[in-house]
């Protein structure tokens, strides 16, 4: 095809937006709408919409750019009734993001967190590869995430997932289609839902038609499903309360607070945390997109305005700007009378940088309490600690997130569930075994495995370098607060002592990278491997990156309690 057949056909085309929700498989609500085009011809002619995008194709990156202008125009005009909370995840060509992103900034204006859905079957050329992703850097930069559609389908497999770094990985319907009977495709699956964890890319599968699909697309750890079993595209959208089947065949009740976002799973986690614990009536988490305060979560029933700009004369705008908390305790202020009659808003922090802000509300007036306040700030900062660690991987599945966040909640002076998953999470990527993690406690050294037991032993012997354990790579860690690194522990003298009973638990190589907290070692990150020279710099690096992450954690901790 060329340009005078797209013109042909573009003249007389009228496209209609639709809709099919993206369903969480957690608790069978609805976490997003695909917005969807259905072309109609002035003529009476029927086209597929895949017709309409070769033909649009076929004329170069113009005609793309002109067919996905016409699309979002209709997204545009349609999507004012998008239910609060949920996500949008429009199509675009990777030649209107290379050519004329600026046609996709407006999305950005939208009042909700929208998703750039890029195919995998595009063939990129190399040479182009750099400035596709330097566009979409800047589309992030406005305030836009970013969905790789078709996983699975292409020829580049992995790796374009790998350079992209998605938000999101939508695995392709044809390795969908039939999991549950084909044990190949399934093991695929299970592949790209484990990287996708470690990566901090949330996983969909799409054109879900059966229960048996369903149900084993929940076994392989897939987070979120569409498909005509869920849902056929609509001219409109669901309730808010629409409940679908869970892959266990049983139906959640019924919450309206199904907002999630791009570290999905953990916003939730935050807000229902934070809900159970304080027994506020609203619950809000907001991040910063686009120099606005936009809700990713909430539990409850909210108030106006949802999105806040960060200009308006709003106190919690106010407060994130000022990186403070902020308390109101009446329900009327200047005059005006507000739905809910006591606040505590708390900043987010992500890795140093302002990230958004969590907010309770009461009914009631003057429930802001010092407890209260320095429950809901804890949960802040911890919430920001766990979306840095996120980034990494370390914790890689909603249910680990809620858990974490409600353990913390009713046992702050315990670590030991976070400290091995974490753990776990260390041997799985870097290929290491019998991993542990130490925390300077008082006089004590506490030892957490991996199956989160927790052994308290004598610091002073760590301490002491010619004690057995004080000789060994965590001791000399401790006390230089450095990494200690060996390669062959059969080369070692230091290490001739222990030789014997670290060769019966196949250990060849070792890492030991303590966890600084204001310039104090507050603890030891320990790795064992069975092999020689395990640990490359890539891995040691990352060692390092979880290590300082633990030990702003535990520092904080300890701070609170102190």
């Amino acid at each position: 095809m060329d340009a005078p057949i797209w013109q042909k056909l573009r003249d007389k085309l009228t496209l209609q937006a639709v809709f099919q929700p993206i369903v969480s498989l957690t608790h069978g609500r609805v976490a997003a709408y695909e917005a969807l085009s259905r072309p109609t011809h002035a003529e009476g002619y029927e086209f597929s919409i895949l017709d309409v995008v070769d033909c649009a194709r076929g004329a170069g990156p113009e005609g793309e750019a002109e067919l996905d202008a016409m699309a979002l125009s209709a997204i545009m005009a349609a999507v004012g009734e998008l239910p609060v909370g949920v996500m949008l995840f429009v199509n675009v060509s990777p030649a209107t993001v290379l050519e004329h992103p600026e046609l996709l900034y407006p999305l950005a204006e939208l009042p909700c967190t929208v998703v750039l859905e890029v195919t995998e079957r595009s063939n990129i050329p190399d040479v182009r590869w750099q400035a596709f992703t330097l566009s979409l850097d800047i589309l992030r930069w406005r305030g836009l995430l970013v969905a790789m559609d078709d996983c699975g389908a292409g020829y580049s497999g992995l790796n374009r997932l790998v350079a992209l770094r998605p938000d999101f990985a939508k695995v392709d319907m044809e390795l969908v289609r039939g999991v549950d009977r084909d044990s190949a495709k399934a093991q695929l699956v299970e592949a790209l839902v484990s990287f996708a964890r470690r990566a901090g890319i949330a996983v969909i599968a799409e054109g879900v038609e059966t229960a048996a699909e369903l149900h084993t697309l929940g076994e392989l750890g897939v987070g979120y499903v569409q498909g005509f079993l869920l849902a056929r595209p609509a001219g409109g959208f669901l309730a808010a309360k629409a409940a679908f089947p869970t892959p266990g065949g049983e139906t959640p009740a019924a919450d309206p607070a199904a907002a999630l976002g791009a570290a999905p799973g953990l916003f939730e986690a935050v807000v229902h945390a934070a809900r159970d614990a304080t027994g506020a009536d609203l619950v809000v988490l907001r991040r910063l997109v686009h120099q606005t305060l936009q809700p990713v979560a909430m539990s409850g029933v909210p108030d106006e305005p949802l999105v806040i700009p960060l200009s308006a004369a709003d106190p919690l705008a106010q407060a994130f700007n000022a990186a403070r908390a902020i308390a109101r305790q009446t329900r009327v202020e200047e005059g005006v009378a507000a739905a809910y009659g006591s606040l505590f808003g708390a900043p987010v922090v992500v890795d140093g940088v302002g990230w958004g802000i969590l907010t309770v509300k009461f009914l009631e007036e003057n429930r802001i309490r010092g407890d209260l306040a320095d429950l809901v700030t804890g949960l802040a900062d911890e919430a920001g600690l766990i979306l840095a660690a996120n980034r990494g991987g370390l914790l890689p599945s909603r249910t680990e997130a809620i858990d974490l966040l409600r353990f913390t909640v009713a046992h702050p002076g315990d670590h030991s569930v976070f400290l091995a998953r974490v753990i776990r999470d260390v041997e799985r990527v870097t290929g290491s075994h019998d991993c542990w993690i130490g925390i300077v406690n008082g006089p004590s050294f506490d030892i957490v495995s991996d199956a989160g037991d927790l052994a308290a032993t004598d610091l002073t012997e760590w301490l002491d370098p010619t004690s057995e354990v004080g000789r060994m790579p965590p001791g000399v860690s401790l006390r230089e607060a450095r990494r200690v690194v060996v390669d062959d522990i059969r080369l070692d003298a230091s290490l001739a002592p222990q030789l014997e009973g670290l060769l019966q638990m196949a250990i060849i190589s070792a890492a030991a990278t303590p966890m600084l907290y204001e310039g104090r070692v507050v603890g030891i990150l320990k790795a064992y491997h069975s092999t020689v020279a395990a640990f490359t710099e890539d891995q040691l690096v990352f060692l390092e990156e979880v290590a300082g992450l633990l030990g702003a954690y535990v520092g904080r901790s300890q701070g609170e309690r102190s």
